[in-house]
């Protein structure tokens, strides 16, 4: 990703976490994969919620209502897919990725339950290929959030 996406900060805390330290011998050694997810997953879920101004609920409500389709309350913005709604050929793009933005919003709501909860309430390590996954779960959501803009209500333009 280049680095001014609004994913940077996700990036960085990534980067920092999963941070190799070398052993001895000199090869990489990686540790705390359930770690290192939780904190991948934390930052990005801080990173929007910063963005948006948003700290007024918790996490899984987070992401379904800034995902959820419709326009948005003031104090709440969302995030949607780019272009003028009135154009015919954003209103054909959107009408196609609406039931993207719909399993946006359940990924996020299913990564947060599944992936975030679970590292996060359990101490149970995962393996290097389990982590490594995870990981690449955030990483491509934080790519596809990162194609989205910011909407908020017209109660909120003002601001």
């Amino acid at each position: 990703m280049p680095p001014d996406t609004l994913a940077q900060p996700f990036i960085d805390a990534l980067t920092d976490l999963v941070q190799a330290q070398a052993d001895t011998t000199g090869f990489v050694v990686l540790h705390q994969y359930r770690v290192a997810v939780r904190e991948a997953a934390e930052a990005l879920t801080v990173h929007w919620k910063g963005i948006l101004g948003r700290n007024d609920v918790d996490d899984t409500v987070f992401w379904q209502q800034t995902l959820s389709p419709g326009e948005p309350d003031s104090g709440k913005p969302k995030l949607a897919w780019p272009g003028d709604p009135t154009d015919k050929t954003n209103r054909s793009m959107r009408g196609g990725l609406e039931p993207l933005s719909q399993a946006l919003k359940n990924l996020a709501t299913g990564l947060n339950l599944t992936v975030r909860n679970v590292t996060t309430h359990t101490r149970d390590e995962l393996t290097e290929q389990e982590g490594m996954e995870r990981l690449a779960a955030y990483s491509y959501f934080a790519r596809l959030l990162d194609q989205c803009e910011i909407r908020r209500s017209e109660d909120d333009e003002g601001e």
